[in-house]
């Protein structure tokens, strides 16, 4: 049933990605195939999600920023994703059959972690993207899974508020509750239940410099207000005892 379900949704993804452009709407590609992905998946899982601070999303480009917990964040996302907003991911996934057909299609920006001065061409680009195309950028600022049991992040990468200052649009945080009660690789566990999502207040960058030591503050504080929600928003995670 799981492999029916990412094949049906890649092919979704791909069909999607060839016919809105021809209407003139390739905008609509992510957001048509990351809702697409939410409910279908949300039948096939019996997973669903609660938003707060759905006005925070933007109807203006942004940068959003979402902490990542493992290959399931792609489903729950599709809840909030935004129109008009690409991804940005490692250049690892473009090879990925069906998705990254769709990647590509869907003018994804991918980023080469193991060369620097790769990665720092490509966050310019995209910043170049977002003024000149008009669209939201969305990112994982801890550039992997967490796959954690415990209400944490990892530290936070600084591409994308180099982005948004140099794009001089806000960053848009998305947190994403802790549900490794609900699903979990080590634990082999995937039950059904319901996911809190809050999408906080945009802060804007328009007035910021794009020097070290404002990114650090900025990165620090964007961290710190996600890692308040998460604790806040998370079920409380039960740790099992040892035998």
């Amino acid at each position: 049933m799981a492999i029916l379900f990412l094949v049906v949704n890649a092919l979704y993804g791909v069909f999607a990605g060839l016919i809105l452009p021809l209407f003139g709407k390739a905008g609509l590609i992510n957001y048509t195939v990351s809702r697409g992905y939410y409910y279908l998946g949300g039948f096939f899982t019996g997973l669903t999600c609660t938003v707060k601070g759905e006005e925070n999303i933007m109807s203006t480009p942004a940068v959003y920023v979402c902490n990542h917990q493992s290959s399931l964040d792609v489903m729950l996302m599709g809840k909030v994703y935004p129109k008009n907003t690409a991804v940005v991911a490692k250049k690892e996934l473009k090879y990925y059959p069906f998705l990254g057909w769709f990647m590509m299609l869907n003018n994804s920006v991918f980023l080469d972690r193991k060369n620097r001065q790769n990665a720092v061409n490509s966050a310019k680009q995209a910043a170049d993207d977002i003024r000149k195309k008009n669209i939201s950028i969305w990112l994982f600022p801890e550039g992997t899974r967490g796959h954690s049991s415990t209400v944490d992040l990892l530290p936070f990468k600084k591409g994308a508020f180099h982005m948004a200052v140099q794009a001089r649009v806000p960053i848009v945080p998305v947190v994403i509750a802790n549900y490794s009660q609900l699903y979990s690789t080590k634990d082999k566990r995937f039950l059904s239940g319901n996911v809190k999502i809050e999408v906080l207040p945009p802060v804007m960058t328009a007035d910021l410099d794009d020097s070290s030591a404002t990114i650090d503050k900025l990165t620090n504080q964007v961290r710190d207000a996600m890692l308040t929600s998460l604790k806040e928003i998370s079920p409380p995670v039960v740790v099992k005892k040892s035998e």
